[in-house]
């Protein structure tokens, strides 16, 4: 023995270290384990003889796991010499010239003090390095071994580098070499094949001798190799001679190599096992009988009777030893490894097992080392006869590279990079599992993983998957203790985000509610909400906002059979992740699934967009080697031996992973793939499995394989297939469907159609749901749904809808998807049109207007052909209510046409206004503005409302007397309105307010007044603060702000006491209008932000762009960080492209010029085609563009170009707006500086006047706020002055201007652009002073 200070290396003989790790290993913590639970050998080691001892070592992890590195390094060895020409020499003996390194600092092999080297094996191998034994005392005497060990026959020194190869790179501490002379030599002339067969079969001798405990052959052993390598040779001349040679071995039998010092009796009068019957092409080798083997020696085997002389000698040179390892309890995979490397000697002996090549050999020890519970144990035998094989269904083979990149992708998306990773592929090709793997990772990682899976069969449940995936994290918050902290600052979170909103998700998030508890608002049913779509996506995504930044763990939400979703969820998912700016976040990712589009599986748009984004894994189907890998894995066999097999798979599946895995089951059922108790492992008959004819698609396999189950399983799993690809235990057995049904399905688990997992049964795969589902006729199929349907039906019973959407939705469904031709009592017509408008209400409610279409439209199919006169309340309820739904999911067609009916058909006028109402939008959306205005008026005037008579003036005066009547406080708790005319006619006034304010703002004040004495008069509506608002509004443009700054904090006040804030949005922005001349500008900033949050929740996506363009404008105004408004105007850019809004878009973009010059970029506009037009023809957007172009020339002195586009803002036709704007006061100041400078280079006074104007109008809302207005009013005379050569008047004021902005914290100039302007300019200082005063504050 020898050490390595440098390595921290042992170095011992192989026989020495065989003894001192068996000697390691801890027996007292054997006891109790399964070696020794079901013997009489007692539970303390202390009372087992040596025998039993030993067997235990032998079979601990503690001594096979470091001889199986012993070994495998070994095999490497050999294999890397012989890449090189050289091998070991056969006529050595190997045992004696190995050595085991051992890293001293990871060693798990105890080297015991008190044993001593086995002296004849230590002098051996002195020896043969050249050592004399009496040398052994000297000093040094254990660092020259040692250097001798460690190099070449050359005297090349081997490096550290070198010899840290192979097995100890994973493991770190033990491996073993051929001493460095046994390869001096180059392969015999005997040929290469037959010596690497040679090689094999003494290697496969010290590997006995390692996995025996150092059981070794008698003192023959060298003779005897000889011999047998003779009598090999021999073999080779001729093939006729080998039962020649077989005698002769017999007859030398005393010479051969498996004499051994403690022989076990060998008794060949067992009889071949039943079991051991297998394929004509698969060589069967096995000695041990059929009994299963539970590691006591004391108990041999029956052992197999050979017919012949000649079997029954091999089997002495065979079977013996492998007898004596298996009888010491060794796993059979080991035992077999090792009979197979003995089975290399000749081509009698030789079978399909045995090995080819060292580098098999070594493959083979590497997977019982990597993968010791699939390669190495023992199988399960008892488990496997009683259960069943279990073919892998849900593991992954083969899919590591896609899952990397998704690991990566999310990995990367913890650092704000991109968040989204999409899976494609044909059904069957582990799209699932691979995302279910990751979850693994996720979880595994610390995070959190949310799942939901959409079905072809449940597209009538609003947000199903999204909504399940969600209510998981709510779930977890509520029953997990860990996350108590975490579920407080969601619940704060969610309060202080969502506030009343919240209501609308917790219709669709159940747990949700829970955790709100009983602070949970109530909000009014009956409110209008043209885009709850958007709602409810703005929600979702505040949502997954508030959960990902509030908990520690990262979170992924995962979406599978995307090409099943809902429009409505798509949007929503589509929202998430490419509007609302998720992807930033660090805390957040997204991985969907979808099966691949072809002739039967289409995807709708929104899929597309979805997978066109981030990271895409497209998976493919298995090759040859990969569905190898997951047949040895299944089969627990090295993949060597499972190639004939998978060859065949491979080529009736084309790699096809689930029609792997049932045929797999349907070769193990029809008894050509199975399990050999005798010799403990699968086999097959290839030949018949060749022979079978299968079909190429696999959706043929599974219903002809669902076609051998009895009739009522098959009937089971179609009736479990109509409810969609999974149903809770309770909810099937509750129905009623099938008294046996429940028997029948677990037959179905049984045979792995179907998966149980906490009381839900869950298809396998979906393919099998279609198959299923196909057992039964399309037209059988229809009148069997709506059967179930009419049954579920009758738990309907009451309005207690909470308690039972989801039975609502599920009945539903069944009923629709069975249609009108199943029904057979004429009553069940309107049964089915009452359900439906029940589920279309429930599905309004969860802001799910897609489905609700649907389900309103399926009602009214169900509608028999007199209903209007014989169900007149149930259809005037579905028509309208559909006209809603395709008003705002866009589907005009089928709006103009329920318009026409109800119009047509119903009995009275305010049954019609609902449709009328929805009709007056879509035209104002279409772009028919007066049309949509024209068309409000007349239904007005209808309802006896008149809205324009009497001039403004009188109308100002006659609300100002009614209000002056009222206190606030008797305004906000006046009564809420509740005549159904006057809240339609509320509805149809909020809508004349928005478009008068564009194409008639002098009409508006006579809408105002009239909101307003409505609602004193009948009680305050929704529409109500919209009016306040804008007769605050409309007093502040005419001069009197502080009044006007009073009514519009009337107006929010009343947002809170009106139970809707669907118009929230519309109301914020005009106040925030008002805001900005009264209190300080960076504070009113903050009141665009609630307004765009408020817009967004109530679905308003138009007032939310506009919320959002007002923010820039004001930034700009405020001198707001330049950099960071050009990312706003990104932003809101990207918003006005994505809603269509592009007159909003092209004034976006004039603002994103201006700061990009002012940064020094000087970045243009990309104008559409349709943006061009735009520009052109509007005179609003005309004047705008005029404006900013004017006063980016001004900043850069351009003073042509700066008069050329000042003139053209003037000439623009300017509609003489209702109410106050910001953009009043900025466009006042930015034209009086521009008219200051014109003055004084061309002496024109008209020049001198629009200053002077532009001056006074300041110096009036500076009397309102000093903070935002007196530094610029104060501007402003200093240049009237400074144009009047008045000095030092100007500097008085320049000076007054610089206090009062430092005493109102206006921002400081930026000195970018500061040193810009002095550079390029040379202005003296008092202009310098001018220009960043207020190019900047």
């Amino acid at each position: 023995m020898s050490s390595n200070s440098n390595s921290n290396e042992t170095i011992i003989l192989l026989s020495d270290w065989i003894r001192r790790a068996l000697a390691g290993v801890d027996l007292s913590a054997l006891a109790g384990e399964r070696y020794v639970s079901s013997t009489a050998y007692g539970t303390e080691s202390s009372q087992w003889t040596a025998t039993i001892r030993k067997s235990m070592a032998l079979c601990s992890d503690d001594y096979l796991m470091p001889a199986l590195q012993v070994a495998y390094s070994l095999a490497n060895q050999i294999c890397k010499e012989e890449e090189t020409g050289k091998s070991p020499p056969l006529s050595v003996d190997w045992v004696d010239n190995i050595v085991v390194y051992i890293n001293n600092r990871v060693g798990r092999v105890s080297m015991c003090d008190s044993d001593r080297c086995d002296s004849m094996d230590s002098l051996a191998f002195l020896d043969s390095l050249g050592f004399d034994p009496s040398d052994a005392g000297k000093d040094n005497f254990a660092d020259n071994l040692f250097e001798s060990v460690i190099h070449d026959h050359d005297g090349t020194t081997v490096s550290e580098e070198e010899r840290d190869q192979g097995i100890e790179e994973d493991r770190g501490y033990i491996k073993a070499e051929f001493a460095p002379f046994m390869f001096n030599t180059n392969d015999d002339d005997n040929g290469p094949g037959r010596d690497a067969m040679q090689r094999i079969y003494s290697l496969g001798l010290v590997f006995y001798v390692i996995f025996s405990g150092g059981e070794r052959p008698t003192a023959h052993f060298h003779t005897a190799s000889k011999v047998v390598e003779q009598k090999l040779s021999r073999s080779s001349e001729s093939d006729t001679e080998t039962e020649e040679l077989s005698q002769d071995l017999s007859e030398d039998s005393d010479l051969l190599p498996f004499a051994f010092d403690q022989p076990s009796p060998i008794d060949l009068t067992g009889e071949l096992s039943i079991f051991d019957s297998v394929g004509d092409d698969e060589y069967v080798h096995d000695p041990l009988g059929e009994n299963n083997f539970d590691g006591a020696p004391q108990h041999p085997y029956p052992k197999r009777r050979h017919s012949s002389q000649q079997n029954r000698n091999i089997s002495n040179s065979c079977s013996v030893p492998m007898e004596s390892l298996r009888e010491k309890g060794l796993p059979s995979p080991l035992c077999d490894l090792v009979a197979n490397m003995l089975e290399c000697t000749n081509a009698t002996l030789s079978g399909k097992d045995s090995y080819q090549s060292m580098s098999d050999v070594r493959s083979d020890l590497r997977l019982m080392l990597d993968n010791p519970n699939t390669f190495l144990r023992d199988l399960d035998m008892t488990k496997l006869s009683t259960t069943g094989s279990q073919f892998m269904e849900k593991t992954m083979f083969g899919r590591n590279v896609e899952l990397s990149s998704i690991k990566d992708a999310y990995r990367q998306s913890m650092s704000g990079e991109c968040g989204l990773a999409t899976i494609s592929g044909t059904s069957g090709t582990g799209k699932s599992l691979l995302a279910n793997e990751f979850g693994k990772f996720v979880s595994a990682d610390g995070g959190i993983f949310l799942s939901g899976k959409f079905d072809q069969l449940q597209q009538g449940k609003p947000f199903s998957a999204l909504a399940s995936a969600l209510d998981q994290y709510c779930g977890i918050l509520l029953h997990n203790k860990a996350m108590a902290s975490t579920k407080d600052k969601v619940i704060f979170q969610l309060r202080s985000v969502l506030g009343k909103e919240s209501y609308h998700l917790t219709k669709i998030i159940p747990n949700l509610a829970t955790i709100l508890g009983s602070e949970l608002p109530v909000l009014n049913h009956s409110e209008d909400c043209i885009s709850a779509q958007k709602r409810v996506q703005y929600l979702l995504c505040q949502f997954v906002d508030v959960i990902s930044t509030s908990s520690s763990a990262p979170i992924t939400l995962f979406l599978d059979d995307l090409q099943w979703a809902d429009a409505a969820s798509i949007a929503a998912v589509n929202q998430l992740l490419f509007t609302a700016g998720p992807l930033s976040r660090k805390n957040f990712f997204f991985l969907g699934c979808a099966r691949e589009k072809d002739s039967a599986t289409k995807w709708s748009s929104g899929v597309d967009i979805l997978f066109a984004g981030g990271i895409h894994v497209k998976l493919d189907c298995m090759d040859e080697h990969t569905l190898n890998t997951m047949v040895s894995e299944t089969l627990c066999l090295s993949p060597r031996l499972t190639r004939t097999l998978s060859n065949v798979i491979y080529h009736k599946t084309k790699g096809n992973p689930l029609f792997v895995s049932r045929l797999m089951r349907s070769l193990n059922k029809e008894g050509l793939l199975r399990l050999s108790l005798s010799r403990r492992r699968w086999e097959w008959d290839t030949k018949k499995i060749r022979s079978q004819t299968l079909p190429d698609d696999v959706a043929i396999f599974l219903t002809d394989s669902l076609g051998e189950l009895p009739d009522k399983v098959q009937w089971a799993l179609f009736v479990l297939s109509c409810f969609g690809a999974s149903s809770e235990s309770a909810f099937v057995e509750s129905q009623g469907l099938d008294k046996n049904i429940l028997k029948n399905l677990e037959i179905a688990v049984a045979e792995g159609f179907v998966d149980k997992i906490n009381d839900q049964y869950r298809f396998a795969h979906d393919r099998i749901q279609e198959a299923a589902y196909n057992t039964i006729p399309a037209h059988r199929r229809c009148i069997i749904h709506f059967k179930y349907g009419i049954e579920l039906s009758s738990l309907l019973i009451g309005d207690e809808e909470d308690a039972i959407a989801s039975v609502l939705f599920t009945a539903v469904n069944q009923l629709n998807l069975g249609g009108p031709p199943a029904v057979q009592d004429k009553s069940h017509n309107v049964t089915a049109a009452r359900l439906n408008l029940r589920a279309g209400m429930k599905a309004m409610e969860m802001s799910d207007y897609e489905t609700a279409f649907s389900y309103f439209d399926s009602g009214i199919s169900f509608l028999r052909k007199k209903h209007w006169q014989e169900h007149y309340t149930l259809s005037v309820e579905l028509f309208s209510l559909a006209a809603k739904c395709a008003l705002t999911i866009g589907n005009h067609t089928s709006l103009k046409f329920l318009i026409a009916e109800v119009v047509t058909k119903a009995h009275f006028f305010e049954d019609k206004l609902d449709v009328l109402f929805f009709e007056t939008c879509a035209l104002a959306y279409s772009y028919k503005l007066a049309e949509s205005l024209e068309k409000g008026l007349d239904i007005l005037s209808k309802l006896g409302i008149e809205v324009q008579g009497t001039s403004v003036e009188a109308r100002v005066q006659e609300t100002k007397d009614l209000l002056s009547a009222h206190t606030d406080d008797e305004i906000l708790n006046s009564k809420q309105m509740a005549d159904a005319t006057m809240i339609i006619a509320m509805k149809f006034l909020g809508k004349l307010e928005i478009g008068m304010t564009q194409i008639m703002p002098k009409s508006v004040p006579y809408v105002t007044f009239k909101i307003i004495e409505l609602s004193l008069t009948h009680g305050m509506s929704p529409v109500s603060p919209v009016g306040f608002a804008f007769y605050g509004s409309y007093l502040a443009k005419q001069g009197n702000i502080n009044k006007g700054y009073h009514y519009v904090k009337l107006a929010l006040s009343l947002l809170d006491k009106v139970g809707s804030r669907e118009n929230a949005g519309e109301v914020i922005f005009v106040c925030t209008q008002v805001k900005s001349y009264v209190e300080p500008l960076q504070a009113a900033l903050e009141y665009h932000h609630e307004g765009y949050s408020a817009a967004m929740a109530s679905g308003d996506s138009s007032q939310a762009v506009v919320t959002l363009l007002a923010l820039n404008a004001s930034s700009l105004f405020a001198g707001a960080n330049l950099q960071r408004l050009q990312g706003m105007c990104d932003d809101t850019i990207q918003s006005c492209a994505e809603r269509q809004q592009l007159i909003f878009m092209v004034q976006a973009q004039q603002i994103q010029r201006t700061v990009s010059k002012l940064i020094g970029t000087g970045e243009e506009p990309k104008y559409s085609s349709e943006g061009r037009d735009i520009l052109a023809s509007n005179s609003s957007v005309l004047r705008s563009y005029h404006y900013h172009t004017a006063y980016v020339s001004f900043i850069f002195r351009s003073y042509d170009d700066t008069i050329e586009n000042i003139e053209k803002y003037f000439a623009s036709q300017e509609n003489t707006w209702g109410i106050l704007f910001l953009a009043h006061a900025v466009h006042a100041f930015h034209t009086g500086l521009i008219s200051f400078w014109a003055a004084r280079k061309s002496k024109e006074q008209r020049w001198y006047h629009r200053g002077n104007q532009s001056k006074l109008a300041l110096r009036r809302w500076a009397e309102s706020s000093q903070w935002t207005f007196e530094n610029k009013w104060y501007l402003l005379e200093a240049e009237e002055s400074f144009c009047n050569n008045d000095v030092e008047a100007a500097k008085t004021y320049y000076e007054k201007a610089i206090t009062s902005a430092k005493l109102h914290k206006v921002r400081r100039p930026q000195q970018r652009y500061c040193s810009k302007c002095i550079h390029t300019y040379r202005y003296d200082a008092l202009f310098l002073t001018r220009v960043a005063l207020f190019v900047f504050l």
